[in-house]
């Protein structure tokens, strides 16, 4: 399979999309990381959990599926998480599926975390974006996820 290469905008519309994720998580990690220990991904994961009824969530594929992880990723976090009191795992004997539920700690630290990670995506990413830059922003991740998950396009 042969490809046309990218033109100089195209190289530098790409790479500047990927210098805005990596910048901002970077900032946004630099602030969070050092007060409360978590990492990036113990934070995604808290923050799902966090979203869920109760703290749980039922299924590793159904939470791979929401962070856009595979589960096997998935796995490998919890385990660390898990190592850390972050997490709990309990194996449903008649689903065979396992249960995902956020410790007290983990809810305690991440009191603290949301308020830090809220303040750094404010400073590092909403103060520098006008509101028809945060729209484009939305728009096109709405696209690009309806179409990696194969809804088609939006915009139609």
């Amino acid at each position: 399979m042969t490809s046309e290469p990218l033109s100089a905008r195209e190289r530098e519309a790409w790479r500047s999309a990927l210098v805005l994720a990596d910048s901002l998580r970077s900032l946004v990690s630099g602030v969070v990381t050092p007060a409360t220990g978590l990492s990036s991904a113990d934070y995604l994961v808290l923050n799902r959990l966090n979203d869920a009824p109760e703290s749980r969530v039922s299924g590793l594929k159904a939470l791979a599926a929401k962070l856009n992880w595979s589960a096997s990723r998935l796995s490998h976090q919890l385990k660390r998480m898990g190592a850390r009191g972050l997490v709990e795992r309990v194996y449903e004997e008649g689903t065979g599926q396992v249960t995902m539920t956020a410790t007290p700690m983990a809810e305690q630290t991440m009191r603290v975390a949301t308020a830090l990670h809220n303040e750094a995506v404010r400073r590092y990413f909403l103060s520098v974006a006008t509101d028809e830059e945060l729209q484009v922003v939305i728009d096109l991740a709405k696209r690009i996820q309806a179409q990696r998950t194969g809804q088609g396009d939006p915009r139609n």
